[in-house]
């Protein structure tokens, strides 16, 4: 199934109509509980990747198709000029812009785990904290080899087999609680697995560069695990002054660095301090996630809707070319022929002469489109009846390049009288 400018387009629709939903349903309800949160955006990611899938293939016209398919073969035919384009170049172009895009955010992305590579590399051994790490690894059932390096401002998690914890040697000046406090957020990101989590958002970001709620998701992601991560460390360290001070350190934005877990990210301290100052905010659970499920629903039946309005892979014959006599293309070939029948009024009325009709015939051979182009008699029915015959005829496709092609052409049915 080929990806068109089209099926793009419909995606993202589908897309942003499910991240309005989700987000317009979360400040409704007030759904705040970090893994309440974590768990609806997961399930917002879900069906956003499963969309594609559920809707191989579908046919018929979506309605963004029927809006954007007004400028039709036919009309720009009768423009004058002897291919028609319709859609089809202008739609290359953007693909080709969102595939060059989608190139240059995966060579961004290798640039940059390359250089974590070398900022690994550089990193060294630091023994003074390996007591407190040691404490911490038995208490939360995770470890990781601790690093000291200069070319970070905050704390990172890389790795899944053998994960490393990145710590700015700014650290060693702070207090052993704070210490703790850094050391445990990171060591449960270990535990958690987030590094390849962090990774594939990287991904769908670089994939869906040019579209803001494919962002917004994977934001909405990060933020939610980092404050899942921080209501964990305040249950283990017990110490909220010691994680707050720990958070207000790093609070200055900090580079991105591809690839990595940051310990905190930019325009989220006031959110994750909040939420170290909510005492409560940990015991409200049945509550909240029936207030999940109601939004996961709304997500699903509003999606559905916009599947419904706006397919993917649908066709339209309005996007392929269509070729006129002289454009160095073999003409199509009758096949079967179809003489049309009069109509008892227009016998009686004694009509007769011919009917000129502008017909396309499609790749396959048949009859796609007609369109009286000099009428012979519209009150007894002759042109319909012409119309009817010629839709009826089979052809040898017209062909350029040894391909068969859409052709336009010109048929004349003549309604003659037996003496």
């Amino acid at each position: 199934m080929t990806v068109s400018l089209w099926s793009l387009a419909a995606y993202a629709l589908q897309l942003a109509a499910l991240v309005t939903v989700a987000f317009a349903a979360m400040w409704m309800l007030r759904i705040r509980m970090p893994r309440h949160a974590l768990r609806l955006w997961q399930t917002v990611m879900a069906i956003a990747l499963l969309l594609p899938l559920a809707q191989l293939g579908r046919a018929e016209p979506s309605a963004l198709q029927i809006l954007t398919g007004s400028f039709s073969a036919a009309a720009l035919a009768n423009a004058g000029g002897s291919i028609v384009p319709t859609g089809l170049d202008l739609g290359r172009i953007a693909l080709m812009i969102v595939a060059a895009g989608i190139i240059a955010r995966l060579l961004w992305l290798g640039v940059g785990l390359i250089r974590l590579r070398s900022i690994v590399a550089r990193a060294t051994v630091e023994d003074s904290l390996a007591p407190i790490s040691r404490d911490l690894e038995q208490a939360i059932g995770a470890a990781a080899d601790l690093r000291l390096t200069d070319d970070l401002e905050g704390p990172a998690t890389i790795g899944v087999r053998r994960p490393l914890v990145l710590i700015p040697r700014s650290v060693l000046g702070m207090s052993a609680a704070v210490q703790r406090a850094i050391l445990c957020h990171e060591l449960l990101h270990v535990k958690r697995g987030d590094w390849l989590q962090t990774l594939a958002e990287e991904i769908w970001r670089s994939l869906l560069w040019f579209h803001p709620h494919a962002h917004l998701i994977a934001s909405k992601l990060s933020l939610a695990r980092e404050m899942v991560v921080d209501e964990q460390t305040i249950l283990i360290t017990r110490d909220r002054r010691a994680y707050a001070e720990a958070l207000l350190a790093f609070s200055n934005p900090q580079p991105h660095v591809i690839g990595v877990t940051p310990f905190i990210g930019r325009r989220t301290l006031t959110q994750r301090i909040s939420l170290i100052a909510e005492e409560g905010s940990m015991s409200r659970s049945r509550r909240a996630l029936s207030k999940v499920a109601l939004t996961v629903a709304a997500c699903l039946a509003i999606t559905a809707e916009a599947v419904d309005r706006f397919p993917m892979f649908a066709t339209l014959q309005a996007q392929s070319v269509v070729y006129k006599p002289g454009d160095g293309i073999a003409l199509p070939v009758v096949v079967k022929e179809v003489k049309p029948k009069y109509t008892p009024a227009a016998m009686e009325a004694k009509v007769q002469g011919s009917v000129w009709l502008e017909c396309v015939v499609g790749e396959t051979g048949d009859i796609v489109d007609v369109k009286v182009t000099k009428s012979l008699d519209r009150e007894y029915g002759l042109d319909q009846a012409a119309i009817d015959a010629a839709g009826q005829w089979k052809f040898k496709p017209a062909r350029k390049d040894g391909k068969p092609v859409a052709a336009r052409i010109t048929l004349e049915l003549t309604f003659t009288l037996k003496k």
